[in-house]
């Protein structure tokens, strides 16, 4: 039995959507640590990262976390807790939404998350990082996955014209 591209499409949705929303409650969680917690990641990196390095001085891995817990600024902390919580709650409400399957969920996500993917950009602009354009690639699939399930929802909600193909 073959699976239509709709079927497909809606299963990437549902997926992504569910994924979203963990991943939402898991950014609020993170952020909220970092606000009481604030200043030990970067050093607590580079102490692990530096513990790694003693044990094998060429490990790419422990160098590059090494390089990155040093240079840790208790502003990149303040910048990650807010971004954080911020999307976190943005990804949860507008999955909700959507598993609901509220059709203004749909636009709604996709502003939200068109917003995010700017200000992604911006901070990408000024700081360039692996994993912030790695979240830029997977939101933009995402957002082609809301966009793709609100046509197909939309397209069932007009009426066909007897005959118009």
């Amino acid at each position: 039995m073959a699976i239509s591209k709709r079927q497909a499409v809606h299963s990437m949705f549902m997926v992504a959507i569910v994924v979203k929303a963990a991943d939402g409650v898991l950014e609020i969680l993170a952020g909220y640590f970092l606000v009481f917690k604030p200043g030990w990641i970067g050093p607590a990196t580079a102490v692990w990262a530096t513990t790694m390095l003693l044990r094998d001085s060429a490990n790419i891995f422990a160098q590059i976390l090494a390089r990155w817990g040093v240079s840790l600024t208790l502003d990149t902390e303040h910048f990650a807790s807010t971004y954080l919580v911020a999307h976190g709650v943005a990804k949860v409400f507008v999955a909700w939404g959507l598993l609901r399957e509220k059709l203004w969920a749909f636009p709604a996500g996709l502003a939200i998350f068109g917003l995010l993917i700017v200000y992604q950009l911006y901070h990408f602009a000024i700081h360039s990082s692996f994993v912030l354009a790695l979240l830029i690639a997977l939101d933009c699939g995402v957002c082609y996955l809301i966009w793709r399930e609100y046509a197909f929802r939309r397209g069932a909600l007009v009426p066909s014209t007897p005959g118009m193909t």
